[in-house]
């Protein structure tokens, strides 16, 4: 039987930093792209766009991906209290008619000095918390290396399941990462299955 003081001793889980976490605007650009670049060069194995094709886009371009909650096409940024953009993930809606009810979660990074500290689990929340709020719109894809163990157990606390792998997916300095597939469905799924007849 454990010792009842047990939990007494053990140490205390320390809390998440402080973040602020809002919708990005145009004005991020600037601050996006420095993440974007820091998060290309530092984990290239974990996007399917590439430092070197990245670095040199003007920030501006970055700014068109930063849309409104509602439109289902945008970006949320943690900041800290001195207003430093420390990660971000964003969402997309498909456009196409009959797939507007699904949208991909993207883009999701933490700057190194600020990871493992719960930035990306408030990100992926809020990002979750969001989308169920845009009109219509009623589950959620994203891919994830599948060897970044850390990032795919962050998805499934988030409710996200794996539903299928994709080899090779991403290959960097002649070395093959894998893809696995995730799904989340935002709502009790409102549509009837197709059944082969």
């Amino acid at each position: 039987m454990p010792n009842a003081h047990s939990n007494a001793s053990a140490a205390p889980v320390p809390a998440p930093p402080a973040v602020r976490i809002r919708a990005l605007t145009a004005a991020d650009a600037v601050a996006y792209k420095a993440l974007r670049d820091e998060a290309l060069r530092t984990a290239p194995d974990a996007f399917t766009s590439d430092y070197a094709s990245s670095v040199g886009r003007p920030a501006k371009e970055y700014a068109v991906r930063f849309g409104s909650v509602e439109s289902g096409m945008f970006f949320l940024g943690a900041f800290n209290t001195a207003g430093q953009l420390l990660g971000c993930v964003g969402c997309e809606r498909e456009q196409r008619a009959q797939q507007r009810h699904c949208a991909s979660v993207v883009g999701m990074m933490v700057a190194p000095a600020a990871q493992r500290q719960g930035i990306g689990q408030q990100l992926v929340a809020a990002c979750v918390q969001a989308a169920r709020q845009v009109p219509g719109l009623t589950q959620l894809v994203l891919t994830v290396t599948s060897t970044n163990t850390h990032v795919v157990r962050l998805y499934e606390q988030a409710g996200f399941s794996a539903w299928g792998l994709l080899p090779r997916a991403v290959v960097v300095n002649h070395v093959a990462y894998d893809k696995l597939h995730m799904l989340l469905l935002l709502t009790s799924d409102p549509f009837p299955a197709c059944r082969s007849k």
